[in-house]
């Protein structure tokens, strides 16, 4: 593996202060002119010579979401998709930080103005875009910079992981059940072999595992976290608040230095976690 800058996770105890500064007007979307009277059947007279006609000025009408309960934020472009329910906890969770205000700046700087006191349905159907996901993330980095970035994500990333897994009880209790014999080491490989799966069905995402000596790799190779960002350094920060929760549901509550070395924003092929097999004492 060729020397990467790389950055060790571990789960955040730090709180951000709470911002003040009021958002942005969102912009707002323009409405076409209604349609000019049909003046009995007659043409409409042609202006004076040497003037100019101007169209009358269409009302304005702010943006929202599409109706029937969907979260399409941005008209998507790649055509993959995120929970809406993970959507929702990314601002949620946001909320409790950085309050209502904060959350309404943050929403305006990832263009998606839409979303402001209109959240994504809380529901766990596939509805919002990849390309809102990564704004959202990159507007939280450009708030809070890299440190804040990961408070942010790590717990919106645990919190999406529970409230998400509780949609699929009966799923979560068979395999839970699975995992309560053998090692440790074999518990976690089942585990995150299930995890996948999981995440690889109830979102567009798609992830893979593989194991060497010393680690479980996780590898995500169509990533909703990243998707349209460029940085110099690893941003998945999302991705490893969701891994470490599902790693502690796992094995009662063991902790894991996870560690990303490799991210597609920064021009890798994949967003790569490395897990180390011993956990933390």
């Amino acid at each position: 593996m060729s020397e990467e800058k790389t950055r060790e996770t571990t789960a955040p105890n730090e709180r951000i202060d709470e911002q003040s500064t009021a958002p942005p007007t969102p912009p707002a979307a323009a409405q076409p002119p209604a349609a000019e009277p049909q003046n009995g059947g007659k043409a409409p007279a042609a202006p004076a010579a040497g003037s100019q006609e101007r169209p009358p000025a269409a009302p304005q009408q702010q943006p929202t979401a599409p109706p029937g309960g969907e979260a399409a934020g941005a008209e998507p472009l790649s055509g993959y998709h995120y929970p809406n329910k993970w959507a929702r906890i990314i601002l949620t969770s946001a909320e409790e930080v950085m309050g209502r205000q904060g959350v309404n700046a943050m929403l305006n700087m990832a263009h998606i103005p839409q979303f402001i006191g209109n959240y994504p349905p809380d529901n766990m159907k596939k509805a919002f875009p990849f390309e809102g996901v990564g704004q959202l993330q990159q507007a939280i980095w450009d708030m809070y910079g890299n440190r804040g970035a990961r408070v942010f994500a790590v717990r919106a990333g645990e919190q999406a992981f529970h409230e998400g897994l509780a949609q699929f009880g009966s799923v979560a209790a068979a395999a839970q059940v699975a995992m309560r014999v053998g090692s440790l080491e074999a518990k976690v490989k089942l585990g995150l072999e299930f995890f996948s799966k999981f995440f690889n069905t109830v979102s567009d995402q798609v992830v893979e595992v593989d194991e060497d000596d010393k680690h479980w790799v996780w590898r995500i190779t169509r990533c909703p976290v990243c998707w349209g960002r460029h940085s110099d350094e690893p941003v998945c920060h999302l991705a490893i608040g969701v891994l470490q929760a599902a790693l502690a549901w796992t094995t009662n509550d063991k902790k894991f230095r996870l560690l990303e070395t490799e991210c597609i924003a920064k021009g890798d092929d994949n967003c790569l976690i490395l897990i180390e097999k011993v956990p933390v004492e």
